[in-house]
């Protein structure tokens, strides 16, 4: 009697996996989410002067926590200090590592609700975590939604609306993709073969020719 219960079994569960190899089906699908936001930019703009080294600097406002900050257009990302990350309550997401000239450096991914700076508020803004600095360097990902216009010891910046109009249009049309959409599998042929010994031991056999 088991022996056959066992053996219905095996022809039972086979024909279930049988079905999803002909119908091109995952035998374990997996799902896959993914939850990037893009930038929200709220027009407006500020107007910075030179300190005495030349540089750019102010305070920005990273989830209403004061910090200082260093306009630094050769970073291609905006980094914050790690204890002032700490401070703002920053998730610490994964590891990346960058080389600099004293070597390379761990920094953390993470992501800044609000990134005020003068009357501009930025949400959603991707950023990265820095053990080593002493102030919040501003880098492109977020330079690139401003128009800047420097003159003399002035830097003006002030919201490219046409770039956030292009940068969500391009974000809007990647979401229509069909992603997970995947050409009609060809028809498979699949042969099943179950042999058994003579202590109805049991095993399942899969051939495609």
């Amino acid at each position: 009697m088991f022996p056959a219960l066992t053996l219905a079994a095996l022809w039972y569960g086979s024909d279930a996996i049988l079905d999803r190899i002909k119908s091109g089906k995952p035998i374990n699908p997996i799902r896959r989410t993914s939850e990037i936001k893009l930038p929200h930019v709220a027009p407006g703009g500020i107007t910075l002067k030179t300190d005495r080294q030349g540089h750019f600097r102010g305070t920005v406002l990273v989830n209403n926590v004061p910090m200082p900050f260093l306009i630094d257009t050769g970073a291609t990302s905006t980094v914050i200090p790690k204890n002032m990350a700490i401070r703002a309550g920053l998730p610490f997401g994964r590891q990346v590592y960058s080389n600099t000239a004293g070597g390379q450096v761990t920094h953390h991914l993470t992501q800044i609700n609000s990134f005020k700076i003068g009357n501009v508020t930025m949400r959603d803004l991707n950023a990265q975590i820095n053990p080593y600095l002493d102030e919040v360097l501003i880098g492109m990902n977020t330079l690139k939604y401003f128009r800047m216009t420097k003159n003399g010891n002035t830097l003006t910046l002030e919201t490219n609306n046409q770039q956030i109009r292009q940068a969500r249009n391009a974000w809007s049309a990647d979401l229509e993709k069909p992603h997970t959409q995947r050409p009609a599998p060809k028809p498979v042929t699949v042969k099943k073969k179950v042999i058994c010994d003579e202590r109805q031991v049991c095993k399942t056999i899969y051939s495609d020719h």
